[in-house]
């Protein structure tokens, strides 16, 4: 079957390597390494499914060309040493098992080595006090017999690679690494033959490292550089001309394709992952950049830079499918690259292939991911709970197929009724609502279609459960005896958390409300209008006041407060917690926390509540002032707790019982918690 994305689809040589597609696997990070570092199942497993799943070329994560002092996160990939061949062959094997092409990223950290995990200073072009970055530690000014040390590194390595069996190197000179900070006016304030004073010697580093790693590995050996192909929110950042000459030397020296992604300060941090530069919205000097979220961000600069060069060039940064074809049609790159795409879905260049975008597992853009990364932490999917666990997850066809009743159309439930569906048993999912989802039809108004859109994966859910013929029932309350009357194998329950009571005196008159009472007033309208109209029409009403006191600075309140400001109410935030942001993600936390003082956002963590009047709410703040804040509605935003009534009436009677979810755990971790409780349920049944 011929697919309609047949740019897409069309071969490409790299050197003497032909790409059975332009669909490549971006290098990003996953820390699935043994503890001691060692390549295990999980990473193998991983990789081959990456393979399996149809993308042209696979770039391994980045590995060190120098250890300690070149690593950044905890267990380090290393190729910086011979006995570190066999490991890496493994994971060439597994990919080239499925005909794609293996390159792997080998980098030195540089400035962004952090000596809290690794021993030594970090080394740079120069050393800047304050760092560049306010997370970077001082670092060590490199000599220039380091610095030639350091390129003899880089190309030891890539001919280690080229003996492991690897089709490719990917040189990381973009973004934070050693080989940007030399390229960046912001870090290289040296003087000599590697200084700032040009294009040519601020490349130089980049240039011998490039001459040497072809010299070792000989002409047929792909050699690709990830570059940056600007650096945003600097007066001396790259600029898209400069990365232009960049490529030009690039070229001369060596490489075989250009990776073109991107760098930021200020506003523009974090832009590799753009839809974090519009959350909660973009500054100011950041609205140019935010016009391009539905055309690839990075692609003009990219596409600048394909002009200037005659090996292939691909880019990132929030690309799909759709939009992928297009610039490839275009002529502005040569082949799209995908990492959170390939996460949530690493089968989804087969399924494109075979014209199943339906079966697509959508990223969300949440960015979970990058958190679990930033953590350095075993990376996790929020879309996909099989992401990383492929040889402990399987789904396998049912001994027995059962007739399976999940109770609970939220995540966890939906992602159970899905994988049981998918083992063959019959399934049927009640839910008390007008409509699937639980909370995220909510979730997805407050949250609107940008950054995240969460209704994509209630899509995808409605359709899979269609397509394994799952049974459902919504407006169905079920207690113990309608459950059981369905004479079901297996119950799966997934009945959400009970809300928290509010332990605050609350006297008659006040104006308070909570968000259990305004999600009952807004769920017929969600049904009849859907989340991203709902989120459009609350623009122009909401059944609060003017001036809004939210009670909890987890996640949910937080998200409440934003939507609420951008629906221009005066928010204040009260919480007893000490900390604000419990739940959220720290890149999102971080930039709501400079959003929110432009828009007069005032917080108070750590008070003691003492009581709700009509004259307003009643709070010691941890300073011990007594304080009133006046409001025109006072909004408690309700926690959820475990939930066994359920499953206390259901024991003993039903001959399988599963209880998950919020409903389970306190701690579930919101949607991702969820979804892979879910699925662990649906394997288990």
């Amino acid at each position: 079957m011929k697919s309609r994305y047949s740019k897409l689809f069309e071969p490409l040589r790299i050197n003497k390597v032909t790409l059975k597609n332009r669909i490549v696997k971006t290098p990003q990070l996953f820390i699935y390494r043994e503890p001691d570092g060692r390549v295990g199942p999980r990473i193998k497993g991983w990789y081959e499914t990456l393979a399996r799943g149809g993308a042209g070329m696979i770039t391994v994560e980045e590995h060190v060309v120098d250890y300690p002092v070149g690593a950044s996160y905890v267990p380090p990939n290393r190729l910086d040493e011979d006995r570190f061949i066999p490991e890496a062959a493994e994971l060439a094997e597994v990919i080239h098992r499925h005909n794609a092409a293996a390159v792997v990223q080998v980098t030195h950290a540089g400035p962004c080595h952090d000596p809290r995990m690794f021993e030594g200073q970090p080394v740079a072009p120069s050393s800047l006090t304050p760092p560049v970055e306010g997370h970077f530690a001082v670092s060590r000014e490199l000599t220039v017999p380091e610095i030639r040390k350091i390129v003899e590194q880089f190309a030891q390595t890539a001919l280690r690679a080229k003996k492991a069996g690897f089709d490719g190197v990917e040189m990381h000179m973009a973004h934070y690494a050693l080989g940007n900070a030399f390229l960046s006016r912001i870090q290289n304030k040296r003087q000599d033959e590697y200084g700032c004073q040009g294009i040519e010697t601020r490349a130089r580093f980049s240039k011998e490292v490039l001459e040497r790693a072809r010299e070792l590995t000989g002409p047929d050996f792909i050699i690709g550089v990830r570059m940056s192909g600007k650096e945003w929110g600097h007066e001396l950042g790259t600029t898209s001309a400069e990365a232009v000459e960049f490529a030009r030397i690039f070229e001369k020296a060596g490489a075989d394709y250009l990776h073109v992604s991107a760098y930021g300060y200020g506003a523009f941090a974090f832009c590799a992952i753009p839809n974090l530069v519009i959350y909660p919205e973009p500054a100011e000097e950041a609205r140019e950049f935010a016009s391009r979220m539905k055309s690839g961000p990075l692609i003009p600069e990219a596409a600048a830079i394909k002009q200037a060069v005659s090996i292939p060039v691909s880019s990132v940064g929030q690309l799909d499918y759709k939009i992928a074809e297009r610039i490839l049609e275009e002529g502005k790159i040569d082949m799209a690259c995908f990492g959170r795409a390939l996460m949530a879905d690493p089968e989804f260049p087969n399924k494109l292939a075979e014209d199943r975008e339906e079966d697509i597992r959508p990223c969300l853009r949440c960015g979970n991911c990058l958190n679990f990364l930033m953590l350095n932490q075993p990376v996790q999917c929020r879309s996909n709970p099989f992401m990383g666990n492929e040889t402990t997850m399987v789904i396998k066809p049912a001994a027995r197929p059962k007739k399976v009743v999940v109770v609970g159309a939220g995540p966890a439930g939906l992602e159970a009724a899905r994988v049981a569906a998918a083992r063959g048993h019959r399934v049927t999912v009640f839910d008390r609502n007008g409509q699937l989802g639980g909370l995220l039809p909510i979730a997805a108004m407050i949250k609107s279609p940008e950054p995240e859109d969460l209704t994509r994966m209630l899509d995808f859910y409605k359709v899979q459960l269609n397509k394994l013929g799952v049974r459902v029932k919504t407006g169905s309350e079920m207690d113990a005896a309608a459950i059981l009357q369905e004479n079901p194998d297996a119950v799966i329950l997934s009945p959400g958390g009970t809300p928290e009571k509010l332990k605050v005196p609350v006297k008659a008159g006040a104006r308070l409300t909570t968000n259990e009472q305004l999600k009952d007033r807004v769920k017929p309208f969600l049904k009849l209008f859907g989340p991203s109209l709902m989120s459009s029409l609350t623009k122009t009403y909401l059944p609060v006041g003017k001036t809004v006191v939210i009670m909890g600075s987890g996640l949910p309140g937080i998200e409440t407060a934003e939507f609420l400001a951008k629906r221009g109410r005066q928010v204040t935030i009260v919480d007893e917690a000490a900390r604000m942001g419990d739940g959220m993600l720290i890149p999102w936390l971080v930039r709501f926390k400079k959003w929110m003082k432009g828009k007069g956002i005032a917080a108070y963590n750590g008070v003691k509540y003492e009581e709700i009047t009509p004259a307003g709410i009643t709070f010691t703040t941890r300073e011990g002032e007594r304080k009133t804040l006046k409001a025109d509605t006072i909004l408690f935003i309700a926690g959820y707790r475990k939930n066994t009534a359920l499953e206390q009436a259901l024991a003993g009677q039903a001959p399988e019982l599963y209880l998950i979810g919020d409903a389970r755990s306190d701690q579930m971790g919101y949607i991702l918690g969820a979804v892979h409780d879910g699925a662990n349920a649906g394997l288990k049944v």
